[in-house]
Formats: C-alpha cells, structure tokens, sequence
C-alpha cells in the first residue's frame, strides 16, 4: 500500500500549473518557472516544490531537463483530451452514509480541474430485500450511458451482497470500464481484484484500536460486526489479531461476535462471555450497542468499554463520546480521482492500493477507569 500524507500544498501548486496548461497561458515547450521561482511564489519548501513537479512528470504533463528546468509537454503527450469525460458513482444509500457524501463532494470538486462530469444514480432501496436488485439495476443504466470510469463501492449488508458484486464486476470488466474501488475490495482478504483500491488502512487501524486498550492493561479484546459486513471488517478484525498476537495473547473464535447488535438476546450473549472491551466494526454498531447496554446493568464505561471506526457526526455527541477513527475524506476523494486519471492514461499498468491513515481519536467510552491517573 502506498500512504498520503498531508499533501494539500503540493497539490495547490500542481493543480495551479494544471490550470494554467489547459488555458493556455503554458504552452507546449514553454519552460516553467525554476524551483526556487515557485519556492518563493507559494511559500513553501523546495521538497513540497519537487513533488508537485514529479507529479506532473509522472503523468506526461511536463518534461524535467536535468540543468535546463521543467517544459510543458507535446500535446501528443498531454493528457486530458478535449472532451469531457463522464464518471459514474456506484456507492450504496448515497445520501444516507456519513463517509462516502464528503469523498464524493471532493470527487465533484474536482472535475472541473480534471475535465469530467460526475454522474449518479439512485442505487439504494428502502426495503433491504430490493436493494441488490436496485444496485445492479443502477450499474446497468451507467453501461447504457457508456460512461467512461466508474467509483464503486461495494454492496454490503443484505444477504445477496457477494454474489450481486461479482455480476457487477464481471459487467463492467466485459464493458471494459475503469473502475477504483473506495473503502474496501469486493474479494476477502488475501484475495486482491484488478480494480484499483482507495481507502485508509484497516489493519493498521484495528492495531491500534486493540493496541489502546492492551496499553490500559486488558488481557482480552472482543469484535463485533453485523453479518455480510464489508471485507474491510475482516481487516480490523486482522489487526486487533496482529495486536495481540505480538503481546502472546490468542483471540479465540468466542472474541468474535457476529449480529445486530439492537439485538437484546445478541449483547447478553456477548456479555456472558466476559467481554469487556469491545472493538466494534464502525461507529453506527457501536453506538447501537451501547444503546443496548443501557438496558443491562453494565455500564460504559465502568464495566464495557467500546471502540467504532468512521467518527459519525453523533459520535462525539453520545450520551458516553465514543472513540473512533476519523477518515480522511476530502484526501480520499482526492486520491480517487488521481487513481482514476493515472488509469485512464495506463489502462494496463497493475492494480494499485492508495490508502491514508485515518486518526485515533480516543474519548471517553474506551477509558479502564482503573487506568485513569
């Protein structure tokens, strides 16, 4: 997997340079200005400079002569082309989800510096019996449009999910339509489609979620998720393992917990178990828990602790602030759209994975108070 960091200055400069080839102010062969000339003109350092530069090496838009300067490249190397290009959006409940409105907004955002319109359709239903027909319903009025890329993320959640993605994919291959995956892969880990893959890094975050509460001293870390879960679950789920493997502690199969958890009968059957602290798949199972439990006489977070991933706009506002992680959204989008271009000028290059690393944010929810100094 290949990380982005906080890299909106550099972006700043290459978008500028971008905007500036396409209206023609930049010329074919007209050289641009030095480094030092940008340095100065943006106030940033010559690295962040450089990366913006290679950027546009990498995708053909400018040559860089050792001890001349950077050119902007022969039309015949530029890319994009005159007309406008159109992507589609094929993301379940767009509209209902917290995620993926801001990374699409980014997407948006975006088109006009990348030359392409973005497309939606309604892709969800409001009866889960309907929605992986609406789905595959959606991605076949995005075949008759011809579009030209796709953003998919994978359906999850109903029971048709796995077998409705893989009509999907197969559809759009044999239409040889682009496609980035957002959030999450449509095959389980270590499976690997040839789609590219955007998203943050879920082994690195389940790591650090079950890393938070070993350092408090628990010697046991439960998981909860909701059946047909995304496959990004089962990468959480990967790296608490990972966690507490390091620290010689096994993670037995009766740690796993797999239900609804609004469900009454589910929780009493976690909490027989001994549970204590919990890693739940995102924020909407962890906060339905703790909902749950309020009805037990445990309570968050004397005697449960709880941790969600996606930090929902409710989530700092629970009744008990919940920990989570926070996605980077706007720098998903981003990084969606520059996998999509880079695609779209090398149709046959290998699948890639561009992930950011999505922020801890602890509140009180996951606090041992006997940790607490």
């Amino acid at each position: 997997m290949i990380y982005a960091g906080e890299q909106a200055k550099h972006r700043k400069i290459y978008t500028d340079i971008l905007d500036r080839i396409r209206s023609g102010e930049l010329r074919p062969g007209q050289r641009l200005p030095t480094e030092r000339e940008l340095v100065d003109l943006y106030g940033v350092s010559r690295p962040t400079v450089a990366k913006a530069l290679s950027r546009l090496q990498q995708e053909g838009i400018i040559d860089r002569r050792p001890g001349s300067g950077s050119y902007v490249a022969e039309i015949h190397d530029t890319v994009p082309p005159v007309d406008s290009r159109y992507f589609g959006l094929l993301i379940p409940k767009l509209g209902v989800t917290e995620i993926f409105e801001p990374i699409c907004a980014r997407i948006a955002q975006l088109s006009r510096h990348h030359n392409f319109h973005l497309i939606w359709s309604d892709s969800t239903a409001h009866k889960t019996s309907s929605t992986a027909e609406h789905f595959e319903e959606a991605c076949d009025r995005y075949l008759e449009q011809k579009i030209d890329g796709l953003f998919f993320v994978p359906l999850e959640l109903v029971p048709d999910c796995r077998k409705t993605n893989e009509r999907i994919v197969r559809r759009l291959t044999e239409a040889g339509i682009p496609v980035v995956l957002l959030d999450s892969d449509y095959l389980p880990y270590p499976e690997r489609s040839p789609f590219d893959l955007v998203g943050v890094d879920n082994i690195r975050a389940g790591y650090r979620a079950a890393e938070h509460f070993l350092k408090q001293g628990a010697i046991r870390v439960d998981f909860v998720y909701r059946p047909f879960s995304a496959y990004t679950v089962e990468s959480r789920l990967n790296g608490c393992r990972l966690a507490l493997a390091e620290r010689g502690i096994s993670m037995p199969t009766g740690c796993v917990h797999i239900g609804e958890p609004d469900d009454p009968e589910f929780v009493d059957k976690i909490m027989e178990t001994g549970a204590e602290n919990l890693i739940c798949a995102n924020d909407a199972t962890a906060i339905s828990l703790m909902h749950t439990l309020q009805k037990r006489p445990e309570n968050v977070p004397d005697d449960v602790r709880v941790i969600g991933f996606d930090n929902v706009k409710f989530a700092e506002f629970a009744r008990i602030p919940l920990t989570t992680f926070r996605q980077p959204c706007s720098e998903l989008g981003e990084l969606a759209v520059e996998v999509m271009m880079a695609r779209l000028r090398h149709p046959d290059r290998p699948a890639v994975t561009l992930g950011a690393n999505a922020q801890f944010l602890i509140r009180d929810s996951s606090i041992i108070k006997s940790h607490v100094r």
